[in-house]
């Protein structure tokens, strides 16, 4: 844990992007301290102010949401908290003795059976938390004794309980009747113009891609197809942020494509292909209900070290450069799109190199930001870069961070801007060799 904590320490300056399903506000800043001093607190059998400082250090920091995420209220033998992940809200109970916190997933009486049982065979899926029907509502909780506490004994527990009960939710909104969820009025609408302009962008994207593989799809050319597709639904997740059906139907075909099984690469292709004409024909009406915005307490991803992330890195440059040697041109700028939207995809990320990923999809799909507001960073009919503002936004993602880790150096002035593939050449092989090594 007090490796993961090093990794977020909140910058003066910096901002979250407001994409993805990580979390869209930066970590608090005295994050380290209040862990600290619930460590301490929890040492001198101090329980009611471990904890509170505790749930104080996931507080977030300049989130964009009017309402709070999380809400403590400390009484004088104990404490009452709320926390939002998603589509779910955690409702808990400090004691001196005991930790209790449950979230209402859902009516019991309006729920298929298939539902019930599937959230028995779950039970044994989970650690610390458990599914049980309580005055007829089907609730997920969980319970601590305070007996041998500590932060540590604190967080993983509650992030289970979040991440689970947001995915159930999620799941029967997905799949049965909605009507049946509880605690949903925290959930906020997306504005119509927001959902036309999604809606305008995915079918955009959608052609623009079946248009680029005509003459291609009939060749030899199934991973330029893959890599195409995969491409073309990891934007949609990122930049529009699906929820219920949707989200749950593109993180089947991502994965699904990923699975290590006997399917052909063509048939995978072939599936890939079948859901975008899905998502081609979908009606706004429908569209429109996949949407709406939350705030989210735990990220869902795991912490990964930026070795890792600069193995996935060199591997896919070293794909770069066959298609490079085979004349396959095409596919280059689609392979530079593809890491950083991977990458945002499937890593938990320090701040910095997430905000720098977020730059990259930023220039490629350079429209869409400026559809919403953004200053481009690139002009697509000109081809020319916003050279001071990507300069400015690099600074901002590596500065706040250069007192903790000494080697991490701002790499702005290595920057390529002859064009897209040097640009992307030359911005991953930066990325590559961050030193995130602590001093």
């Amino acid at each position: 844990m007090d490796t993961i904590r090093g990794w977020f320490i909140t910058p003066s300056m910096h901002r979250a992007p407001r994409y993805g399903r990580g979390i869209h506000a930066l970590p608090n800043p005295d994050e380290k301290e209040l862990f600290d001093l619930s460590s301490a607190a929890f040492v001198n059998g101090e329980i009611l102010n471990g904890y509170e400082y505790f749930l104080s250090s996931l507080i977030h920091h300049e989130s964009s949401f009017s309402a709070p995420h999380l809400s403590i209220e400390r009484l004088t033998e104990e404490i009452s908290f709320s926390l939002i992940q998603g589509s779910a809200r955690i409702q808990g109970k400090v004691t001196k003795s005991s930790l209790e916190a449950h979230a209402d997933i859902a009516l019991s009486d309006k729920l298929h059976v298939a539902i019930k049982r599937h959230f028995l065979e779950r039970d044994f899926q989970l650690t610390y938390c458990r599914f049980s029907e309580t005055n007829g509502i089907i609730q997920l909780s969980i319970r601590l004794d305070n007996a041998t506490i500590t932060p540590q004994k604190i967080f993983y527990p509650l992030r289970e309980i979040a991440l689970n009960a947001d995915f159930e939710k999620e799941f029967i909104a997905g799949e049965f009747d909605e009507s049946s969820l509880l605690e949903t009025s925290h959930l906020l609408p997306i504005s119509q113009d927001q959902i036309a302009l999604r809606y305008r962008f995915m079918n955009q994207w959608i052609q623009e891609t079946k248009q680029s593989l005509i003459g291609l799809l009939s060749n030899d050319n199934t991973g330029m197809t893959s890599f195409s597709y995969l491409s073309l639904l990891l934007q949609i997740d990122y930049l529009l942020l699906p929820h219920k059906k949707m989200a749950k139907n593109i993180s089947e075909k991502i994965n699904g494509y990923f699975m290590d099984d006997e399917k052909l690469t063509e048939d995978k292709n072939a599936d890939l292909e079948q859901y975008l004409s899905e998502l081609s024909v979908m009606h706004i009406d429908y569209f429109s209900t996949q949407f709406y915005d939350s705030a989210y307490t735990f990220s869902p991803f795991e912490q990964a070290m930026h070795d890792e992330i600069a193995a996935f890195i060199d591997e896919s440059l070293s794909k770069v450069r066959w298609y490079k040697n085979n004349r396959s041109n095409y596919v280059i700028s689609v392979i530079y799109r593809y890491i950083s939207l991977y990458i945002l995809y499937n890593y938990g990320l320090h701040p910095s190199l997430r905000n720098l990923l977020h730059l990259h999809v930023e220039i490629y799909a350079s429209d869409f930001f400026q559809a919403v507001g953004e200053a481009p960073l690139y002009d697509r009919t000109t081809k020319i870069f916003n050279e001071t503002l990507i300069a400015q936004r690099i600074r901002e993602s590596i500065e706040p961070y250069t007192a903790r880790y000494k080697g991490l150096n701002d790499f702005s002035e290595h920057i390529n801007y002859s064009d897209l593939d040097h640009f992307s050449q030359s911005f991953y092989l930066q990325l590559k060799n961050l030193d995130y090594t602590e001093l």
